[in-house]
């Protein structure tokens, strides 16, 4: 089931009154590469005039590239599509390549981040990634469901 996506007809100085707009959305993949992106800023416009610019998503490393020394990139699967996810590095894990931890493929994880837009490819810019129980993406994927109900009504 898609999601009517709708782009928010309210002036920008309204859009922190959606709830959205201030936290991660828990999000399926297939929602994220459907999302309208808007024209003045960096934010996405999802379901009946919802506003995010952060998401929270929950899949299997389906890709693992390392780019250099400040750049990771995963591509992760939730079953509803595949988004490619990227980790840039802090000056001390450039600084000693040793302290950086990269995720394996078929791992679980938990990734919160900024959607964003490059070379016309939806991704994810890492904020936090980590390792989760399997039984963890089970109640991920009923958090979403919950979540998708309440985009169908617009937030005023």
């Amino acid at each position: 089931m898609n999601l009517d996506n709708t782009p928010c007809t309210r002036p920008p100085e309204d859009w922190g009154l959606d709830p959205l707009f201030w936290v991660s959305a828990k999000l399926f993949i297939g929602d994220l590469h459907l999302a309208i992106p808007s024209d003045l800023t960096s934010v996405y416009f999802i379901g009946n005039q919802h506003i995010v610019r952060s998401v929270e998503i929950v899949g299997i490393v389906v890709s693992v590239s390392t780019r250099s020394l400040k750049l990771t990139e995963y591509l992760v699967d939730d079953g509803t599509g595949i988004i490619l996810c990227a980790e840039f590095t802090t000056p001390e894990e450039q600084s000693d390549p040793e302290t950086r931890y990269s995720h394996p493929l078929g791992e679980t994880v938990l990734i919160e981040g900024r959607l964003s837009d490059f070379r016309n490819e939806r991704q994810v810019i890492i904020r936090s990634i980590k390792s989760i129980d399997p039984n963890q993406e089970t109640l991920g994927w009923l958090e979403r469901l919950a979540l998708r109900d309440n985009l169908a009504s617009p937030y005023i």
